[in-house]
């Protein structure tokens, strides 16, 4: 491939748990390893992908979501392209904490292209669908829904920020 056309930081927000070093490495790597730690700090990766005859070299910045580096959090944002929030469909509470997150990420960062991950898919919902989309709504952001296991969506919700970015920044 390439030298790539564009380059843009993206960053994944959310609590511990709920899979986004796993959504991470299903799209770089393609791959899942059974035995992932916890992030701790931030994890860098490296991606680059063709859209539309068009080169992106996506930084990832896989943030962990422990409360104890809540003080990083906004300078893990700075000079984001975009991000992901991500929340795990079988913990209403990792929802409940989005607030806190885009703070952080818009302190720094701006108004950046934004997608809420309604991550892990492949197992069963506790909360109402209807419920969460009103949360998403409110805030004027998207909803996407991903498997890092079953490999869902995983690929076009990447594309798709990348597609938000690239119009915004037109």
């Amino acid at each position: 491939m390439s030298e790539p056309d564009f380059v843009y930081k993206i960053v994944f927000l959310g609590e511990s748990g709920v899979g986004k070093t796993s959504l991470v490495q299903r799209f770089v790597y393609d791959s899942l390893s059974p035995e992932m730690a916890q992030t701790i700090g931030a994890v860098l990766h490296v991606k680059t992908i063709e859209l539309e005859d068009t080169n992106y070299k996506l930084i990832i910045w896989d943030l962990g979501g422990q409360e104890s580096f809540r003080q990083l959090r906004q300078q893990f944002c700075t000079n984001a392209s975009g991000a992901f929030f991500v929340f795990d469909r079988g913990r209403p509470e990792t929802l409940g904490t989005i607030d806190t997150w885009l703070q952080s990420l818009y302190a720094s960062a701006g108004n950046v292209p934004t997608a809420v991950i309604e991550n892990k898919i492949d197992l069963d919902p506790v909360f109402d669908q209807k419920a969460v989309q009103a949360e998403i709504d409110k805030r004027s952001l998207k909803l996407m829904q991903t498997s890092a296991t079953e490999s869902l969506n995983v690929d076009k919700t990447f594309q798709d920020l990348v597609r938000t970015i690239r119009a915004r920044k037109s």
